[in-house]
């Protein structure tokens, strides 16, 4: 949880890494807790992030949800081998459905499938512990996610987010914070501290 607080600083601890709900592979079950998440892959320098998100409700079934949009083929799924070597490539291109998508989708689905599980089974999922104040969180989450769109058109190659989410940064009527994050392990890319 939030660990300290000042007028105009939140200092979070990113707890981690989980593994994907039924897809744990070994490593801890994610905390019955809303907040910001990282979804990440294992990388020779550290940990790879691949996605930023938010729930309002407990992360398992946020992440259930997730499960059943991979394996039915909205979500882009990375080329995991591509992945760990710190380069976007896709084994299957989500988001946006044609005529002549839905048939390759039906023609692939259990390639589409068998892909999207090994991603989440691959998965190391890293939560910042901000509490359930929804403004923070999506502030937090709209912060994350411009740091990484703008590391992926100026800055070191290799960054897998994709782009284009809805977001929610911070309104000209909030005040400014700033978010001094702690976390054990080497998230890449990860600032240690971004204005919310």
């Amino acid at each position: 949880m939030l660990f300290e607080t000042t007028m105009d600083n939140l200092l979070l601890n990113i707890s981690g890494p989980y593994g994907w709900p039924k897809f744990e592979n070994g490593l801890d079950q994610l905390p019955n807790i809303p907040g910001v998440y990282l979804q990440t892959v294992a990388h020779a320098e550290g940990f790879l992030p691949w996605g930023v998100g938010i729930t309002r409700r407990p992360m398992f079934k946020r992440f259930l949800e997730h499960t059943r949009k991979f394996e039915k083929g909205e979500y882009n799924i990375l080329d995991l081998g591509a992945a760990q070597r710190g380069a976007r490539e896709l084994a299957w291109k989500g988001w946006g459905w044609t005529d002549e998508k839905r048939r390759d989708y039906e023609n692939r689905k259990n390639e589409v499938i068998a892909a999207a599980q090994l991603q989440m089974i691959r998965a190391h999922i890293f939560v910042i512990e901000a509490g359930n104040t929804v403004r923070i969180l999506e502030r937090i989450e709209a912060a994350l996610a411009n740091h990484y769109y703008d590391q992926n058109a100026h800055g070191p190659k290799g960054l897998l987010i994709d782009i284009g989410m809805h977001l929610e940064p911070r309104r000209e009527s909030e005040e400014p914070l700033t978010v001094v994050f702690q976390c054990r392990d080497t998230l890449i890319g990860m600032p240690s501290q971004i204005d919310i």
